[in-house]
């Protein structure tokens, strides 16, 4: 008797100290856990969607959790405990028949297109096997004062205007407050935000060996140079600059005849603009600027790319036999990586075979905009989204997103380049840095 007692009364203790450890401790500790900044608690009116959400058993198919995998970067970073401060419980979900929806008010910022997605999920993503949710809408003769009719594609059309009701409204509403702050490298669960927006970041293994390659010999391994002869790295204002112009430019053009923290050095420093790569350069350049103790800014391949298309303008004015356009690099761009971006942030609306849905969202097939000799529609298009515009003497109602904050000059030039060079089209490409010399302007 005794013995059982002991034996069951030991397996309790076990368990109910597991318990807190396992499930009470860390509950505490997360209900103590700030929000993320930049998160909004939500309104009544999302609130009441959440609710709607439940209902529909919408995180059966959904989850609302980023995992930090490179098969999960389509749907935003990695999620962060400050993300779920004010939803309470947190609808994490557990499978994943449909995409994450953490981020999907940022990925997809249309009202009218998650109206349509809702009532006819086909008609916007044809291989998509979600139910359609017609009793969230209703069909009225004359549109109400105040509303707008959902913009149905003709072949889902019922033959009467369609509005949502108050319940099609609200889960829409949540919808579009799912989105994520940006996190702080300092703040719990952050990742680097090279890795979450597109911002420079670089290989340190290569950036090490192209530097030991090319540098070390005067620099030093250890950036310290050679007293008198070559200048240290370590520590030295230009590498630990903010503004990386100058450090750049040193790399590209070389240096000679300039006093570094108030010593002239009689070596000349050669130019590798002509040896090495753009992405090369960003490579060694980042490794100078976080070794040894720096903590300057990284670069990326698109800031040595707007550093060589302005600098060498100078040489050209001064001896233009050395220039010929056989030795300017014609744009390119990787094909796969465009596609796939296509595929993750465009096809929903425009089509993977950039047809569009007629009357609702634009084809880019034999788009005048995406054939322009000059790309700049096009770019500030990407970069600032769309609305109120007629194409082709079509106007549409959907609002397209701006994609700035969103993606990197990279991926936008790797974007449009891909809706420049498929379904036919010919539009001539577009480089990292003509997307950067956009942004800036505004």
């Amino acid at each position: 008797m005794n013995r059982s007692l002991a034996i069951s009364g030991g397996s309790t203790l076990i368990y109910a100290g597991l318990a807190i450890v396992m499930g009470v401790l860390p509950g505490i500790w997360l209900s103590k856990v700030p929000p993320t900044p930049g998160l909004k608690p939500l309104t009544p009116l999302e609130a009441r969607g959440r609710d709607i959400y439940v209902s529909e058993g919408c995180f059966y198919c959904h989850t609302q959790q980023v995992r930090p995998l490179s098969g999960d970067k389509p749907f935003g970073r990695p999620s962060a405990p400050g993300d779920y401060a004010y939803q309470t419980p947190e609808l994490l979900g557990s499978e994943r028949n449909g995409p994450d929806l953490s981020n999907i008010g940022a990925r997809q910022s249309s009202s009218i297109w998650q109206y349509i997605h809702l009532y006819q999920p086909r008609a916007v993503v044809p291989q998509s096997i979600m139910p359609a949710f017609p009793w969230l809408f209703k069909l009225v003769d004359e549109l109400p004062p105040g509303e707008k009719a959902v913009p149905l594609p003709p072949l889902v059309a019922p033959g009467h205007t369609i509005i949502p009701n108050e319940d099609g409204k609200a889960l829409v509403a949540y919808l579009l407050s799912l989105k994520q702050p940006a996190l702080v490298p300092t703040q719990a669960g952050a990742v680097p935000l090279s890795r979450l927006s597109g911002l420079p970041s670089f290989d340190a293994r290569k950036g090490a060996a192209l530097f030991a390659d090319n540098c070390a010999s005067c620099h030093g391994a250890e950036g310290k140079g050679v007293p008198g002869t070559f200048p240290p790295l370590a520590g030295d204002p230009v590498v630990n600059s903010a503004d990386p112009t100058a450090h750049i430019s040193a790399v590209l053009h070389g240096l000679s005849g300039k006093a570094i923290n108030g010593q002239n050095y009689e070596a000349q420093m050669p130019a590798f603009a002509d040896q090495l790569s753009d992405q090369q350069i960003a490579d060694i350049i980042d490794h100078e600027r976080s070794s040894w103790g720096n903590r300057g800014a990284l670069v990326s391949a698109a800031d040595v790319v707007a550093a060589r298309a302005n600098e060498p303008l100078l040489k050209q004015a001064a001896s233009p036999e050395r220039v010929s356009p056989a030795a300017v690099p014609a744009p390119a761009f990787d094909a796969a990586e465009g596609s796939k971006l296509f595929g993750e942030h465009c096809a929903a609306c425009h089509g993977a075979d950039g047809k569009g849905v007629p009357s609702t969202f634009p084809p880019l097939a034999g788009d005048q905009v995406v054939n322009a000799t000059d790309p700049a529609e096009h770019i500030t298009t990407m970069l600032r989204g769309l609305s109120g515009k007629l194409i082709n003497g079509q106007k549409y109602e959907v609002e397209m997103p701006p994609f700035a904050d969103r993606l990197s000059d990279q991926q936008i030039a790797d974007i449009i380049n891909h809706e420049r060079t498929s379904w036919g089209n010919h539009g001539p490409l577009v480089t990292p840095a003509e997307i950067t010399k956009h942004r800036a302007k505004k």
